[in-house]
């Protein structure tokens, strides 16, 4: 009979999920919850050990606890379960959870559950707050209802006499330990769904804290004791069915409990749940854009709650009272900001403006009523307010006073008067960047940069910071650095578009609307138009050439735009996330800005200290080698090396080069590997005669032997000698790495002896590659730069990684009579870009002809394999 009823409740989930996939039950979570509701009610009806317990004077209440409890039962939530007792628990009552969890747990169902009786269970409640928070959710199910009705009435006397403080205190408290824990999830590229800030939990706290003042039943309810407005409860209504709806999705398709929202699932789900772009791909954006406006709603009920919370708990003495502020129709109540009277504001609607503004003076934040207002009054941001120029002076200020710690900008976003004030800022709320990179919205990420802008007033722990803070004290124009922070990726509006240009051309109207006058207007759209140059050329540029800054100085031009870029790159990169932030790219810019700025400043790259450094590494290095070497040896070899090898490579490794060398004899190459002491990286440094497509060699052989490239540089030593440096990941088996580096460097003495060795190692290369991408994957592209080197042409790859790209195009470029002379590796988006600085074998200078270009770019195209989107299940089945 058991498993009849266990048959029973899976094949009625069954059809209630199918009906859900399909969509055709609009109530799944309710009809989910009855479903077992009645196994449970059945199964206790045929309980011998219930019926036996019951007619021995022990009856008991079963009681559904947490999301269970709330009807919020979604495909794979936990079934929690309470077995309450008047007084004392008879031994029988193991028998009665043998027959109805067994079955449920061989049916691989999750379920917990408590046995206590009243006394217990009153006194763990107010112990353990977080069983207090499911005791708030507990419904009756089957059994002794008087037992569950006198205890819930003992548990509410018990709250509101002697627990409300401390229960207030809780809610509060473990509220912001649970947003520390989990995260903004509307700033989260995988959003926790449920307990980050934004989640369903900030609901559940609300519903916690309108049970706790005022025994609240229904959702419904919070509509009738004012704890929302009208429109906030059918904007939360619309917000949790969505929310719900991916939850169960979200289960469906990981076949199990999850709440976080991950990469790799968001385009399936997209798909699922019927989001497709034009060409009827999943239109992942468009997802999470209508999500994160949902999970943007819930941290505002949230903060409705807390705001309540906080008034509710014991205040200062005086805090209560309602004190006015500098500002006449603004007052301070609780401790938050309000508007004294609504009819103030029909009189002055700049007040709408003026109290974010006495916010960000003042660090007081405006109460949620406050926020309500600001929100209904939208409609008095006319054009004559916008215009204003007294209007225009408060938005500039608020700009200013934007701290992460106090976000000013981010309190007008929610209330929609930022969008209001800018109606060009609106298309970028909420709009999803969707990569691995941007943690952020764009909207948020935005008002992210404009707050790391304002953080370098303060000069920082850090030489960076401190760095930060000195370019920015020498920035005349801050508003105009400002303002590009804000809108420099306003272009993204049109994703169709390249968005640094469009931003441009979008701002530029913008900016003369802000009263900016036209040099300020035209240096702002040069930035916004740039804003990407600094860090594309620090991370796909050989930094190290002079060249590469001389040509950075030439694009700029003004040392006062230089400033400005540079601090608008670090905090975009910043508030890009920390796949876009690391020391590395943090390294790359700095050299890179001071070095442009040298030249700005006096014409030319290498300062006195610069030179010191080269003349006192040239004295270290003949202080360790000349009892090895005659000092005139020693001085050919450094004189032949360039400044820019000089200047950047460390003495020790100088003189390890020069015994590498000198060592090399009649070989075609000798190399040195060393282990980097604080990461698993190698380093090869190879020392070999400046033969045609050794770079390619090299990296076939490191294909052939499993070993991946990381990063590589080549200086030429003298006319006929190069040394290559590559960082390369070690072995995946360590324990035999001497055999492997052994058959490596065998196998490139025979690659270099025959060109022909490596043809069995292009095999194994992919002919094609699936991505996982939310819009159709980008094709493989070409770049061929020949401006910015004088002796070199620079090619860029944009492609999506596989085993043997670099091996793969350094080969199609020898085959094709050109030789790799410098490679770097960086990223773009969820895309590799592949930089190479080359030069025609034929000739040994830059390629020049239009044909020979249009060439190589086909050879390249030919080597890469085809790119395809994997394939997403549609199917609502």
């Amino acid at each position: 009979m058991n498993k009849t009823n266990t048959d029973i409740l899976i094949k009625k989930r069954e059809i209630l999920i199918e009906q859900f996939l399909c969509g055709d039950e609009s109530e799944f979570l309710e009809k989910h919850t009855s479903v077992i509701d009645e196994y449970l009610f059945s199964m206790f009806e045929k309980s011998s050990a219930a019926r036996e317990m019951t007619i021995a004077g022990t009856p008991f209440a079963v009681i559904a606890l947490g999301g269970y409890g709330r009807k919020e039962q979604c495909i794979h939530s936990d079934i929690d379960l309470l077995i309450l007792f008047e007084k004392n628990v008879p031994p029988e009552v193991e028998t009665f959870i043998q027959e109805l969890l067994y079955p449920l747990w061989d049916a691989r169902f999750e379920v917990g559950y408590a046995v206590r009786d009243t006394s217990e269970c009153l006194e763990m409640a107010f112990e353990r707050f977080d069983i207090l928070t499911t005791m708030l959710d507990a419904r009756f199910i089957c059994g002794a209802s008087l037992i569950y009705t006198s205890f819930m009435e003992k548990f509410r006397s018990d709250l509101s006499a002697r627990h409300l403080k401390d229960t207030l205190n809780y809610l509060f408290e473990h509220g912001e330990k649970r947003h520390f824990d989990f995260g903004d999830s509307t700033y989260l590229i995988a959003p926790d769904l449920k307990s980050g800030f934004g989640g369903l939990r900030d609901y559940h706290t609300l519903l916690w804290y309108a049970k706790i003042k005022s025994n609240i039943k229904t959702r419904r309810d919070l509509e009738y004791y004012g704890f929302l407005s009208h429109f906030e409860y059918f904007t939360l209504e619309e917000s949790l069915n969505d929310i719900w709806k991916i939850r169960n999705f979200l289960h469906f398709i990981t076949k199990r409990k999850c709440d976080t929202l991950h990469f790799e699932y968001q385009t399936e789900l997209a798909g699922l749940l019927g989001y497709q772009s034009k060409n009827r791909h999943p239109d992942v954006e468009h997802f999470l854009g209508d999500l994160h406006t949902r999970m943007d709603f819930l941290k505002q009920i949230n903060q409705i709650t807390f705001e309540d919370i906080i008034a509710n708990r014991r205040t200062k003495k005086g805090m209560a009272q309602t004190c006015p502020t500098k500002t006449d129709g603004l007052v301070i109540k609780k401790g938050r900001l309000n508007f004294a009277n609504t009819v103030a504001i029909m009189q002055k609607p700049d007040l709408l403006l003026k109290i974010f503004l006495e916010s960000g003076l003042e660090k007081i934040p405006l109460s949620i009523e406050a926020r309500r207002i600001v929100s209904e009054f939208l409609h008095l941001v006319d054009d004559e307010i916008k215009k204003d120029e007294a209007c225009i002076k408060i938005f500039k200020k608020i700009l200013s006073l934007s701290y992460w710690e106090f976000n000013v900008l981010n309190v007008m976003l929610a209330t929609g008067i930022l969008g209001k004030f800018i109606p060009e800022f609106s298309a970028l709320v909420n709009k999803i960047q969707y990569n691995h990179y941007h943690l952020f919205p764009v909207d948020k990420h935005s008002i992210r940069c404009v707050q790391i802008i304002n953080s370098f007033k303060e000069p920082g722990e850090s030489p960076a910071d401190t760095l930060y803070h000195s370019v920015f004290k020498q920035i005349r124009n801050k508003n105009t650095l400002l303002f590009c922070a804000l809108l420099h990726d306003i272009g993204k509006s049109d994703p169709a578009k390249e968005h640094s240009k469009t931003g441009a051309k979008i701002a530029k109207p913008i900016l003369k609307r802000f009263g900016f006058d036209s040099t300020q207007i035209k240096d702002a759209v040069f930035l916004i138009e740039n804003h990407l140059i600094l860090v594309k050329t620090a991370t796909r540029r050989d930094i190290c050439d002079e060249e590469t800054a001389v040509y950075m100085a030439n694009k700029i031009g003004k040392i006062r735009l230089l400033r400005m870029l540079y601090l608008l790159t670090v905090a975009d990169s910043k508030a890009t996330g920390p796949k876009s932030w690391n020391d590395w790219t943090q390294n790359l810019l700095k050299d890179l800005f001071l070095k442009t700025m040298g030249i700005l400043k006096k014409g030319e790259l290498a300062s006195k200290k610069t030179r010191r450094l080269i003349h006192k590494k040239k004295n270290d290095v003949l202080k360790l080698l000349k009892e090895k070497w005659h000092e005139n040896e020693i001085n050919k070899q450094l004189e032949s090396m360039s400044q820019r090898y000089l200047a950047y490579v460390p003495v020790q490794s100088i003189v390890d080069h020069i015994n590498l060398y000198r060592n090399l004899g009649t070989r075609d190459f000798i190399w040195q590997i060393s282990k980097e002491s604080d990461s698993d990286i190698r380093t090869v440094s190879l020392c070999g005669k400046d033969k045609p497509g050794l770079y390619s060699k090299i990296s076939g052989v490191f294909f052939l032997n499993g070993l991946d490239i990381v990063a590589s540089q080549a200086y030429s030593l003298g006319e006929e000698h190069v040394l290559d440096i590559f960082k390369v990941n070690p072995p995946k088996d360590t324990i035999f790495e001497e055999e492997k580096w052994e058959k490596a460097e065998n196998d490139l003495i025979h690659a270099i002896s025959n060109d022909d060795f490596l043809n069995n190692a292009l095999d194994k290369i992919p002919r094609m590659i699936r991505v996982s991408s939310g819009k159709i994957p980008e094709p493989n592209t070409i770049r061929i730069d020949n401006e910015t080197s004088s002796f070199f042409t620079i090619i860029e790859v944009f492609t999506y990684d596989f085993p043997g790209l670099l091996f793969s195009i350094t080969n199609a470029l020898y085959r094709n009579h050109t030789n790799v002379k410098v490679a770097m590796v960086a990223t773009k988006v969820d895309q590799v870009v592949d930089v190479f600085y080359v030069r025609s074998l034929e000739n040994d200078a830059k390629i020049e002809t239009e044909q020979k270009l249009a060439q190589i770019k086909n050879v390249i195209l030919r080597s890469l394999p085809q790119i395809t989107a994997k394939e997403v299940n549609n199917e609502k089945n």
